[in-house]
């Protein structure tokens, strides 16, 4: 006791913080930041204190092996892009073509230490897909981010490439100078290798570039990121108005959000409601492992109508849905996201209202802008393609590889028509007939083709009920007459971010309506740049398939897998391909859309939005 009093008095004499000294001896990350949070209320924390609490939890080999087998029988047996996966990347793409089964084999000779790593490793098989739909984590290691308080941008300047910087909130005169070298490697090197192996939304090079820089979608962003980086700090080379270059030495700070602070004040309870929460705390997990914390921190620098032209006339703003602009001669409809945080009827009409009063004010030509779209609900899909475009079929044709598996699945759906079911097929029909399939045979047909260098079994092409499509039809008829732009006078603008549902109203408009693309950004020396990113079909999680299969009474059948040791543990991945209607053979997921025209930023359009919209006008009626 003498001791303790002597280093207490010592320590108060000495100016020394006692609470940063009592809490920075405390030997669990997960606590240490739990003290913090209760002493400072502050939600940003260090690199150590995170790096300690996430890798505080070993690595159990049953789990490890559980896991494995979980994965390896969701893909094998419902993985729609399963064989698919194996061939070379057409001309245009960037991936590694992937025996997954055989990949994900292999860890089960491999050891680790720690739950984390095992859980990375796993996670980065999955993103070498470079498919947004499919990948695999655990809320436990995404419930903090890093960043260095400075994100960056791409220019081309007289024939090269380089990257500067957007925002510096520590040093505002940072900002616009040219980042030469980071820790130590040239800048455009570094950013174009973490986009070419750590970015996995698209299978265009050019569009991970784009994400890469992009913090507005910050799963994989190079200035906000949730794994662990490399090393507690980063170090910037700068060099600003021709000066001589300058080193920034950043630290990777780390935040989260109060509901997850509020969660756990150790590594037990963190686990327990993180990692293995126990069926009454999972409404805590999302598939979504963003928190919308980290999106507000970071769009107030990146605002749609920030640093705007005078000249633009805000026509209408759905929530965060849809906007419409007027500039000069021509509108702008801004597409947000095809998942609105309310789906109501109200929320529609308000859409086919703005729709009309932009219509209304006589613009001839129409920027369609679905930059950093990352999708939504299939019924805005087939919404917006019947609005924009009323005398076109507004989908395309699906099928479904039939494994054993899925083959079971959805033979015994037909028989007890379980509600709320994945593997339910009866909103579709035969897309050569139209007619209703009146079994399960006749949903799976006799097709055989050969992908990856595996003969496979895959369904009949199916399509949307035309009931559906009618009532949707029907409910913007009753509203407005149809708008009176023809294809030739919209030009769809995008960064190639613009996925899943998006993508699927991008190539809507492409191949049925012969409409005009532009694409943003990108690595210069590729010549094209995608204007839309993984169509995939119907995604799933593995707890939708665990439930449907459970309605089925298919959990304890020997062909199915079983669920995923720890409930923190998700899978994402589609279960039915998506065609081409141009070239019927062809799946979307796997085909090269350039864009007909190529934009790239500078420093002035980068911040100023309108510039870009400007500029993609311009191109309304040029020869492609």
């Amino acid at each position: 006791m003498i001791f303790y009093g002597v280093l207490f008095t010592v320590l108060v004499a000495s100016g020394v913080n006692i609470q940063y000294y009592i809490n920075s001896h405390v030997p669990d990350g997960c606590e240490r930041i739990h003290n913090e949070f209760i002493a400072k209320q502050t939600t940003n924390f260090t690199y150590a204190d995170v790096t300690d609490c996430y890798k505080s939890f070993p690595l159990d080999k049953d789990v490890a092996s559980k896991t494995i087998d979980t994965l390896t029988g969701l893909m094998g047996g419902f993985y729609s892009f399963l064989d698919k996966a194996k061939e070379s990347p057409q001309p245009g793409f960037d991936f590694k073509a992937m025996d997954l089964i055989a990949e994900l084999d292999l860890f089960r000779n491999k050891s680790y230490t720690t739950l984390y790593d095992f859980t990375i490793d796993v996670e980065h098989l999955f993103n070498d897909l470079k498919d947004a739909h499919t990948n695999f984590g655990s809320i436990c290691f995404t419930t903090f981010a890093f960043y260095t308080n400075m994100t960056f941008y791409s220019v081309v300047n007289d024939g090269e490439q380089k990257i500067k910087v957007f925002s510096d909130t520590i040093d505002r005169s940072n900002i616009d100078c040219e980042v030469t070298h980071i820790d130590g490697q040239k800048a455009f090197q570094v950013i174009s290798e973490y986009a070419k192996n750590s970015v996995y939304a698209s299978r265009d090079l050019g569009v991970r570039f784009n994400i890469a820089l992009d913090f507005t979608y910050t799963v994989t962003s190079f200035a906000v990121r949730y794994e662990i980086p490399k090393k507690p700090d980063i170090t910037y080379t700068l060099k600003c108005n021709n000066s001589n270059e300058f080193d920034v030495k950043r630290n990777w700070v780390a935040f989260s959000s109060r509901t997850f602070l509020n969660k756990f004040n150790d590594s037990k309870s963190y686990f327990d409601n993180f990692c293995n929460p126990i069926k009454g705390n999972r409404q805590l997990i999302s598939t979504n492992y963003k928190f919308q914390e980290i999106t507000n921190i970071f769009n107030s620098a990146n605002n749609l109508l920030i640093e705007q032209d005078q000249s633009i006339t805000r026509i209408a703003v759905v929530d965060n849905f849809v906007g419409f602009y007027q500039m000069d001669d021509f509108g702008v409809i801004k597409i947000l996201t095809e998942h609105p945080t309310v789906l109501s009827n109200a929320i529609l009409d308000s859409v086919i209202a703005g729709f009309k009063r932009l219509a209304n004010t006589g613009v001839k030509k129409v920027v369609l802008d679905l930059s950093d779209n990352l999708g939504g609900y299939l019924s805005i899909i087939i919404f917006f393609n019947l609005l924009l475009f009323p005398n076109t079929y507004p989908s395309f044709d699906f099928d479904i590889r039939i494994s054993e598996q899925m083959r079971l699945a959805i033979t015994e759906q037909f028989k007890r028509a379980t509600k709320s079911n994945i593997f339910d097929m009866k909103g579709y029909v035969n897309a050569k007939t139209y007619a209703n399939f009146t079994s399960a045979n006749d949903f799976f047909g006799n097709n055989v083709y050969t992908r990856g260098g595996v003969i496979g079994n895959y369904s009949n092409k199916h399509t949307l009920m035309n009931d559906s499509i009618n009532e949707i039809s029907q409910y913007i008829q009753n509203l407005t007459t149809p708008v009176t732009w023809k294809p030739e006078n919209y030009i769809i603008l995008t960064n190639g971010l613009c996925g899943s549902a998006c993508a699927f109203i991008a190539q809507h408009a492409v191949e049925f309506n012969n409409v005009t693309t532009v694409a943003v950004g990108g690595i210069a020396s590729n010549i094209s740049l995608s204007y839309s990113s993984f169509p995939g079909g119907s995604v799933i999680n593995s707890t939708q398939m665990f439930d449907s299969l459970g309605k089925l009474g298919l959990l304890s059948n020997n062909l199915m897998p079983k669920p995923l040791p720890l409930t923190g543990m998700s899978l994402t991945f589609p279960i039915n391909e998506v065609y081409s209607k141009m070239n019927p053979d062809e799946i979307l997921e796997f085909a090269f859309k350039p864009a007909n025209f190529r934009l790239f930023y500078d420093e002035k359009n980068i911040r100023n939005i309108t510039i870009l919209w400007s500029q993609a006008a311009a191109l309304i009626g040029s020869n492609r």
